[in-house]
């Protein structure tokens, strides 16, 4: 398949077969330092050697996929590390590891050279800032921390070095329609970064670890938080250090970590100073270039500047009628053959969020205690970790929504006409995490118990749902739960 197909198809199974067939170029930095590595001195000149690749992501996919082809770690487990990576393979086919990698200058020399490097540079902050992190927690690994940082954004490294018209198609959407990330790539791809990367990585023979830190199912893990957490300050402190959601995602990490908001501030500023310093030779504008540099008075931090109404604006994806109506035949057949639930879920949201159109879509289970609904499976919440840990605390002794749904099958659609009544039926922490006026939510049982929940909205303020899209939203869901009956 050519670059011209490639970028005419949708299917990223077809994207990921091509884009993993093809080598991520190296520094020459990387090439010559693998080229000098000492048969005499091996433990000194791998580490120096592990020390200058962190630089290069390109240096760290080839070693880290060369080392785990084939072959695991202790216990079954993935190499993780540059270090283990280093020793397993050893210094003779080191040395071999990038002699048919294409290179790559720090300043780029093309558009698609320079726009990879835009995001190694982001990359590299991201990872330095987890790590610090790490080591704050006493996290056990904290290099493995710092790579599956590296590597969180490798769908849009591929995306830059093989698809860059994509690439700037959705950056012009992005800001002149002021839409999200994830929504501007799935108009234009039809699919996320986030969901190609995920799928590269087992493409690449990656460590799993680094899929952790993608999926938004595993986001209550601490060890995992940390790199979301990360890669959000360090995409939001490209556009200001002071806004609303810089000091939102400043409060969780302070959180995180067990810090006051104060030290994650001056924690995150020197690290940031660091690594601009530290990555001067990448030719990029780091961000901490808009950190304030004289000696008058700053910016109040706690509160942050006023959001401007049209801030993180959203809009209405483009319902596919095909998809959905797939979706529901796929259903349908379950009904009589049965399916695995990951499977299941899948084609249910599939339905909602790519045929219905609507934004995110949650299908959150009921807790073993009873106590909890949390969201295992959601799409559409690729950039914002804070959504990603959706969870409703569930009191059978009280009456609010989401403990009335699931005292028998039922759905409820939040709307401006019902809102006087249903909403103070929600806990503010809830109204908090969804930041929405509107949703669709829906209970789901098996053997008349109650599993869990879907949710559904459109990110949106000001576009509504409808009635079309809930009755469409009310069938996907009690196909699912007669699946599960079966």
């Amino acid at each position: 398949m050519t670059e011209a197909q490639l970028q005419n198809n949708g299917d990223v199974d077809a994207w990921v077969e091509q884009l993993a067939s093809t080598p991520f170029p190296v520094f020459p930095e990387t090439s010559e330092s693998l080229r000098n590595l000492s048969e005499i001195d091996v433990e000194s000149s791998v580490d120096r050697f592990c020390s200058r690749i962190l630089y290069d992501p390109g240096g760290v996919i080839a070693i880290l996929r060369r080392a785990n082809s084939g072959r695991k770690g202790r216990l079954g487990s993935n190499v993780s590390t540059v270090e283990n990576a280093a020793m397993m393979i050893g210094v003779q086919k080191m040395r071999q590891l990038t002699e048919d990698h294409p290179q790559i200058e720090h300043s780029g020399t093309t558009e698609s050279e320079k726009g990879y490097m835009r995001i190694v540079a982001r990359a590299y902050h991201v990872a330095y800032q987890a790590y610090d992190w790490a080591i704050c927690r006493g996290d056990m690994v904290p290099k493995e921390i710092f790579v599956a940082a590296l590597l969180h954004d490798l769908g849009a490294m591929a995306l830059w070095l093989n698809a860059p018209d994509k690439m700037k198609a959705i950056h012009e959407i992005k800001y002149e329609k002021q839409v999200s990330d994830d929504e501007a790539q799935y108009v234009i791809l039809g699919f996320t970064q986030e969901l190609l990367g995920q799928k590269l990585v087992g493409a690449l023979g990656l460590p799993e670890f680094i899929l952790d830190c993608m999926k938004s199912e595993d986001a209550r893990n601490p060890r995992v938080q940390i790199v979301k957490l990360a890669s959000q300050m360090v995409h939001l402190s490209e556009s200001y250090w002071y806004s609303d959601d810089m000091c939102e995602c400043q409060e969780a990490i302070a959180e995180l970590l067990d810090i006051s908001f104060d030290d994650v501030v001056k924690r995150t500023h020197k690290n940031a100073i660091e690594v601009a310093r530290e990555t001067g030779f990448y030719g990029i504008s780091q961000s901490a270039s808009l950190l304030p540099m004289t000696s008058g008075e700053w910016p109040n931090v706690v509160g942050g500047g006023k959001k401007d109404e049209e801030d993180g604006k959203h809009f209405c994806l483009m319902p596919q009628a095909f998809m959905h109506d797939a979706a529901i035949r796929s259903l349908k057949s379950a009904v009589k053959t049965g399916m695995d639930i990951n499977h299941l879920v899948v084609i249910a949201q599939a339905a909602l969020h790519d045929g219905l159109g609507l934004n995110r879509v949650v299908f959150a289970l009921l807790s073993r205690d009873k106590t909890k609904l949390e969201g295992r499976y959601i799409v559409g919440a690729d950039s914002d970790p804070v959504f990603s840990q959706f969870s409703i605390d569930v009191d059978m002794g009280r009456k609010d929504l989401f403990t009335q749904l699931l005292q028998k099958p039922r759905s409820v659609w939040l709307s401006h006409e019902n809102k006087d009544k249903i909403w103070p039926m929600i806990s503010e922490k809830f109204r908090g995490l969804v930041n929405v006026e509107e949703f669709y939510a829906m209970s789901i049982f098996a053997k008349e118990k109650p599993v869990g929940i879907f949710y559904a909205d459109r990110h949106l303020k000001d576009i509504q749902l409808d009635t079309r899209s809930y009755e469409s939203f009310k069938r996907v869901c009690s196909l699912f739960s007669k699946v599960l009956d079966t």
